[in-house]
C-alpha cells in the first residue's frame, strides 16, 4: 500500500491509502491516473487532481444534471460541455423528454479511459440521443452552435487552470447565452465556497454579464477540496428553485442517491460566510 496526495496551492494536503495503479496515460492535454483506494475504490486523477471516485461521484453527478433539467420548462436539446467521463450523460438520459443531448469533451483519452475503468458512467454514452464531439468546448459554441437552439447548457469542467481555465470566461459564457433559446439555463460547477473571494467573484461576475439571474447552490463532496462544493444556474428569465418540476423529479427521484425533492430547494440556502464572498 502506497498514499497519493493531493496538494491545493501550499495551504492543505488531502492523502488516500492506495492500494493499486490501473492506468497512467499523458495525453495532449493533461495526465491521467486511475488508481485504487482503500477508502473511495476507484478514482480518477487529472494532473494529480481527484476527480472521480467511485464511493461519492453520484453528489456531484446528480446536482449539476438534476438540477437543471427540472428547473427548466421543458428541455429537449441539451449540450454538455466536459464531462468525458460520462457521469452527467448518464443521469440525463433518465429523461424520456430529452431528445439530443451533444457532449463536448476537449480530451479524448478521457472518455477512452473512463470506458475501460468506469463503464458504470459511460454506458450512456451509446444512448442514441448522445452526440459526442471531441473539441474545445469554447470554439464549439462559438463557431458551431446556432444561435437560439439549446434548451441547457451544462458546463462540467476541471478547475480553472490549464485546458480548464477558458470554460470560466465571460467569452465562454457569451457564448452561451448566445446559444440558449430565451428561457434556456445554464448550470456550471462554480468551485468550492472556501475558495478565495477573488476566485469566486470573478466566476459570477463572468456569468452576471451574460445572464439575469443566478443561484448559487450546494453540496458536500468529500473528495473535493474542502468538501464543501458550489454549482450556480443561471438564466435570462426568473428562477424560482422553490418552484422546481416536482412532476419531472419524480419519474427520477428513486434512483438517485443523493437529492431529495427537499434538498433541490434547499441546496440554494447559502451559508452567510459564502453569501458575503459573493458580489452584491
Amino acid at each position: 500500500m502506497t498514499w497519493l496526495y493531493e496538494d491545493e496551492n501550499d495551504e492543505l494536503r488531502y492523502g488516500y491509502a492506495i492500494t493499486a495503479e490501473l492506468a497512467r496515460v499523458k495525453s495532449a492535454y493533461q495526465d491521467l491516473r486511475v488508481v485504487n483506494s482503500k477508502a473511495y475504490g476507484k478514482m480518477l486523477l487529472i494532473d494529480d487532481v481527484v476527480m472521480i471516485s467511485e464511493r461519492d461521484e453520484f453528489v456531484y453527478r446528480e446536482m449539476l444534471s438534476h438540477v437543471p433539467i427540472c428547473n427548466h420548462r421543458a428541455p429537449r436539446q441539451l449540450l454538455v460541455v466536459g464531462g468525458g467521463d460520462g457521469g452527467i450523460v448518464r443521469e440525463l438520459c433518465n429523461y424520456r423528454e430529452i431528445q439530443q443531448i451533444t457532449l463536448c469533451e476537449i480530451d479524448q483519452q478521457v472518455i477512452d479511459v473512463c470506458r475501460q475503468h468506469f463503464p458504470e458512467l459511460t454506458a450512456s454514452l451509446d444512448d442514441q440521443r448522445v452526440k459526442i464531439v471531441i473539441a474545445d468546448g469554447n470554439d464549439y459554441l462559438a463557431r458551431q452552435v446556432a444561435p437560439a437552439s439549446l434548451d441547457i447548457v451544462i458546463v462540467d469542467s476541471t478547475d480553472p487552470i490549464g485546458p480548464g481555465e477558458r470554460l470560466f470566461s465571460a467569452e465562454f459564457y457569451a457564448s452561451i447565452s448566445r446559444a440558449l433559446k430565451p428561457h434556456g439555463l445554464v448550470a456550471v460547477q462554480s468551485e468550492s465556497p472556501w475558495a478565495e473571494s477573488a476566485m469566486l467573484q470573478g466566476i459570477y461576475r463572468n456569468l452576471a454579464a451574460s445572464f439575469s439571474d443566478l443561484y448559487p447552490y450546494l453540496a458536500v463532496v468529500p473528495t473535493y477540496p474542502r468538501g464543501l462544493w458550489s454549482w450556480t444556474l443561471a438564466g435570462q428569465q426568473p428562477i424560482v428553485p422553490s418552484g422546481f418540476n416536482r412532476q419531472r423529479f419524480a419519474t427520477v427521484a428513486a434512483e438517485l442517491q443523493y437529492l431529495t425533492a427537499d434538498l433541490m430547494v434547499s441546496s440554494f440556502h447559502l451559508p452567510k460566510f459564502y453569501q458575503r464572498k459573493l458580489p452584491r
